[in-house]
């Protein structure tokens, strides 16, 4: 892997590298998880969302835009994973009590059940994919990329 990134590197400049260092990076941390996720039916796109309905949205429901925003996702894709998560009857659309044409998306309860299940194995890939980091490297990353982040936006 190190040789064939040296060869792509040659021909880049430092923020190339940067970028495509971190889209790598995360191809093989999504396939890691995804291969976990396979397991339960689920991929990280519908992980995510599930996660942010069931702890953002708790009881009350959450709206469609909350959640689009959270995974930095476009309404439409959005729409046709909750629109697959319906048909899987791991959530529901429900009316806002005093605006009819807002929906509140909620967690199935076999879904929440679900996510219990399987955050142990979850979490444990997640320590796994990161064990071989120093704790005050992770920090230093984390901090990194919420600055940079934040300075996208």
């Amino acid at each position: 892997m190190k040789k064939d990134l040296d060869l792509y590197f040659e021909k880049q400049n430092d923020s190339s590298k940067l970028i495509y260092t971190i889209g790598l990076l995360w191809g093989q941390i999504s396939n890691k998880l995804d291969s976990l996720l396979y397991k339960y039916n689920l991929n990280i796109a519908k992980f995510n969302i599930l996660m942010i309905i069931k702890h953002i949205g708790s009881k009350d429901g959450i709206q469609q835009n909350e959640i689009s925003q959270r995974l930095l996702v476009t309404p439409s894709n959005i729409t046709k994973l909750l629109d697959r998560l319906e048909k899987e009857k791991m959530i529901s659309r429900n009316p806002k009590e005093n605006d009819r044409r807002v929906k509140l998306i909620k967690i199935s309860d076999t879904a929440s059940s679900l996510l219990d299940e399987i955050w142990p194995y979850y979490s444990a890939e997640v320590i796994k994919i990161t064990e071989k980091l120093a704790e005050n490297d992770k920090q230093d990353i984390e901090k990194i990329l919420v600055e940079w982040l934040t300075n996208i936006k």
